[in-house]
């Protein structure tokens, strides 16, 4: 589950990361080319350029946790909207 690439080695496939440009963490889910492709728990997915990529805080993997959860609640009708 943790592809390298030759161009970011501090980037892997289902890595969380921090997008500077859309300011939102998300998991890497592949490459291409000079792109990283991001995913969100919500279903929201992007390119984008692995310049502005970075390794997430542990504050930024706590809030990504915590959009899944509510997601998956909302989804069941149960979380507030």
């Amino acid at each position: 589950m943790t592809k390298r690439t030759g161009t970011a080695p501090n980037l892997a496939v289902g890595m969380v990361v921090y997008d500077r440009h859309y300011d939102m963490p998300a998991t890497i889910t592949d490459f291409v080319g000079p792109f990283v492709c991001l995913t969100r728990p919500t279903g929201l997915t992007w390119r984008a350029p692995q310049a502005s990529v970075r390794p997430a805080t542990t504050y930024e993997r706590r809030q990504l946790r915590a959009i899944a959860r509510l997601h998956a609640l909302r989804q069941r009708g149960i979380a507030p909207a």
